[in-house]
C-alpha cells in the first residue's frame, strides 16, 4: 500500500514537472516572438520619415502638383505614426500578460501586434520609397552638377592650351566660360534654397553652353582660316576678274556682281565678329554659301568672257561667209547675164535680187552685233546667240547659190576639158593615119579601117555636143570618156603593128646576109616574108627571130638591132 501511494506521488510529481516544463517552454517561445517583434518595431522607428518629409516639403514648395503629392504622403505618415503607437501599446500588453503568466491572452495579443506590425511596415516602406525617389532627384542633380564641373574644367583647359589656334576667338571663349561660372553659382544658390527647378534649368543651360563651346573650339581654326584667308583671297580674285571683264567691254550688269560681292563682304565682317565672340552658329553655312556664290560668279564671268570672245569670232566668221556669199552671187549673176542659155539656167532675176537683199540685210545685222559687242547693255551670251543665228542663216542661204555655182563650174570645166581632149584626140587620130600612110603596110586588117572610122565618128559627135545649147555636160563627159578609151586603145594597137612590121623587116634584112650560106636560113626567112606579106606580123617576127637565134643563140636581138 505504501508502495502504491509512493508510486502515485512520484507519477504526480513527474506530471507536474512535465506541465511546468511545457509551460516554461511555451512562455520562452512567446518571449522570443515578442523580442523579434520589438526588433522589427525598433527598426521601424529608426526610419527617418519625419526628416525626409520635411525635406520633401521644402523641395516641393515651388511646385503645386508636387507639393500636393508630398502633403498626401505626410497625411499617411501621421496615420502610420498613430498605428505605430498602437503597436507599442500591443507589445506592452503582451509583455504584461507574459509577466502574469496569462499565456492565452498573451498569445492573442502577440498575434494582433504582429498583424499590426506587418501593416505598419508595409505603409512605412511605401512612404519611405516615395520619399527616397523624391530625394533621388536632388542627388542626381548634384551628381549632374559635379559632372558638368568636370566637363567645364576639361573644356577650359583645352581652350587655354589652344589659345594660339583660337586666335581672335580666345577672348570670346573666356567670356563664355565666365558665363558658365555665373550659372554654376546661380544653380548652387537655387539648390541651397531648394529651388531645384531653377537649378536644373541653369545646369541644362550650362551643359548646352559647354557642348557648344567645345564644338565651336573644334570648328574655329578652320573658320578663321576661311574668313581670314580663303574668302578674302577669293573675293580679291573675283573683284580682279570683274575689273578685267569690264575693261574688255563685256556686259555683266545682269550678274549683279557688285551687290553680291557687297553682301558677301557684309556677311564676312559679321562672321568675323561672331567668331571673336566665340559664337559660330551659322558661320560655317555663311562661308560655304559665300564660297559657292564666288565660284558661281567666277564661272559666270568666265562664261561671259568666253561668250564675248566666241560672239566676236562667230560674228567675224559670219561676215566672211557674207563676203563669200556676195562673191558667189556676183559670179552666178555674171554667168547668168552672160550666157544663161548656155548653162541651162532658168529665170534667176528674182532669185538673185532676193539674194542681194539678203546680203545687205546680213551686213546690217553683222554691223549691229559688232557695235553691241563691248558697248551695249546686252549680255555676251545673248549676242553670241545672235551671231550664231546670223552665221547659220548665211550658210543656209549660201546653199542654193552654191548649187548654181556648182552647176556653172561643172559645165564650164566639163566643156573646157572636152574641148581640150577633143583637140588631143584629133591629133592622135591624125597620127594614126600618118603612120599607116608612112609605113605602107602590105596588108592591114579590115577591123583597123572600121576602128579608124569609129574614131573619126567619136570626134564628130564630140564637136556636135560641144556646140549644143544648153550643153548637156553629163552626156558630153560620158561620150568623152568612151572616145578617150577607144581612140587611145586603137592608137596603141597601130603603134604595136607598125613596130612589129619594122622589126620583121630589120630581121629579114639582117638574115639576107646568110641565105646563100645556110639553106635553112633561106627557107625560114622566105616563110617569114610570106607571113609578113599576108599581114601576119606577129608570126613573121617570131619566125625571123627564131631562125636568127640558130646562128646567134646568145644575142640575136642585139645583132639585128646593130644591123638596123
Amino acid at each position: 500500500m505504501i508502495y502504491i501511494i509512493a508510486g502515485a506521488a512520484a507519477a504526480l510529481i513527474l506530471l507536474i514537472s512535465i506541465v511546468v516544463a511545457v509551460r516554461r517552454s511555451q512562455k520562452k517561445k512567446l518571449k522570443k516572438q515578442l523580442d523579434d517583434l520589438y526588433v522589427r518595431f525598433n527598426a521601424l522607428k529608426t526610419v527617418p520619415l519625419a526628416f525626409k518629409l520635411n525635406k520633401a516639403q521644402t523641395m516641393a514648395k515651388r511646385n503645386e502638383e508636387t507639393a500636393a503629392s508630398v502633403q498626401k504622403y505626410y497625411t499617411r505618415y501621421e496615420d502610420v505614426e498613430k498605428h505605430i503607437s498602437q503597436v507599442q501599446d500591443l507589445l506592452n500588453d503582451v509583455e504584461d500578460r507574459l509577466n502574469i503568466s496569462s499565456r492565452k491572452e498573451a498569445l492573442e495579443s502577440l498575434r494582433i501586434a504582429s498583424e499590426n506590425m506587418d501593416d505598419c511596415e508595409k505603409e512605412v516602406k511605401k512612404i519611405d520609397e516615395f520619399l527616397e525617389e523624391f530625394s533621388k532627384k536632388e542627388n542626381e542633380q548634384r551628381e549632374y552638377s559635379s559632372g558638368l564641373k568636370e566637363k567645364y574644367r576639361v573644356v577650359k583647359t583645352t581652350i587655354n592650351k589652344n589659345s594660339q589656334l583660337l586666335s581672335i576667338a580666345y577672348d570670346g571663349f573666356v567670356n563664355r566660360l565666365e558665363e558658365c561660372e555665373k550659372l554654376f553659382s546661380s544653380s548652387e544658390e537655387a539648390m541651397y534654397a531648394s529651388d531645384y527647378g531653377s537649378a536644373q534649368a541653369d545646369l541644362e543651360k550650362i551643359e548646352g553652353m559647354l557642348e557648344d563651346i567645345k564644338n565651336t573650339a573644334n570648328a574655329v581654326p578652320k573658320l578663321i582660316k576661311d574668313v581670314k584667308g580663303v574668302l578674302p583671297l577669293m573675293l580679291d580674285e573675283t573683284k580682279r576678274e570683274t575689273a578685267l571683264t569690264r575693261q574688255r567691254g563685256v556686259y555683266i550688269d545682269h550678274l549683279d556682281v557688285d551687290n553680291r560681292l557687297k553682301q558677301i563682304e557684309d556677311n564676312l565682317n559679321a562672321d568675323i565678329k561672331n567668331i571673336m565672340l566665340a559664337q559660330t552658329e551659322g558661320v560655317k553655312e555663311d562661308t560655304e554659301n559665300s564660297k559657292n556664290i564666288l565660284n558661281e560668279l567666277n564661272e559666270s564671268l568666265a562664261a561671259e568672257n568666253h561668250s564675248f570672245k566666241q560672239a566676236r569670232e562667230t560674228n567675224d566668221k559670219a561676215y566672211e561667209h557674207i563676203l563669200d556669199m556676195e562673191k558667189v552671187e556676183n559670179y552666178v549673176r555674171i554667168a547668168y547675164d552672160k550666157d544663161s542659155a548656155r548653162f541651162g539656167l532658168e529665170d534667176l532675176k528674182e532669185f538673185l535680187k532676193q539674194k542681194r537683199e539678203n546680203i545687205e540685210k546680213y551686213k546690217k545685222e553683222y554691223g549691229v552685233i559688232s557695235g553691241d559687242l563691248g558697248s551695249s547693255d546686252r549680255p555676251a551670251s545673248e549676242l553670241l546667240e545672235e551671231a550664231e543665228k546670223l552665221s547659220g542663216d548665211v550658210e543656209a542661204d549660201m546653199k542654193s547659190l552654191y548649187s548654181y555655182k556648182t552647176m556653172i563650174d561643172k559645165t564650164t570645166d566639163g566643156e573646157t576639158r572636152a574641148l581640150s581632149q577633143l583637140t588631143k584626140l584629133q591629133l592622135v587620130v591624125s597620127e594614126v593615119e600618118t603612120k599607116l600612110a608612112e609605113y605602107s603596110l602590105p596588108t592591114i586588117d579590115e577591123s583597123y579601117k572600121d576602128d579608124l572610122s569609129k574614131a573619126r565618128g567619136y570626134i564628130q559627135q564630140l564637136k556636135e555636143m560641144t556646140s549644143q545649147i544648153p550643153i548637156n555636160i553629163d552626156e558630153l563627159n560620158s561620150l568623152l570618156n568612151q572616145a578617150i578609151d577607144f581612140i587611145y586603145r586603137f592608137y596603141n594597137n597601130i603603134n604595136n603593128i607598125v613596130g612589129m612590121s619594122i622589126m620583121v623587116e630589120n630581121a629579114i634584112v639582117f638574115g639576107n646576109k646568110y641565105r646563100s650560106t645556110y639553106p635553112e636560113i633561106d627557107r625560114e626567112l622566105s616563110k617569114a616574108e610570106f607571113q609578113y606579106l599576108n599581114g601576119e606580123y606577129t608570126k613573121a617576127l617570131k619566125t625571123a627571130i627564131s631562125c636568127m637565134e640558130t646562128l646567134f643563140p646568145e644575142n640575136a636581138d642585139e645583132k639585128i638591132m646593130e644591123n638596123s
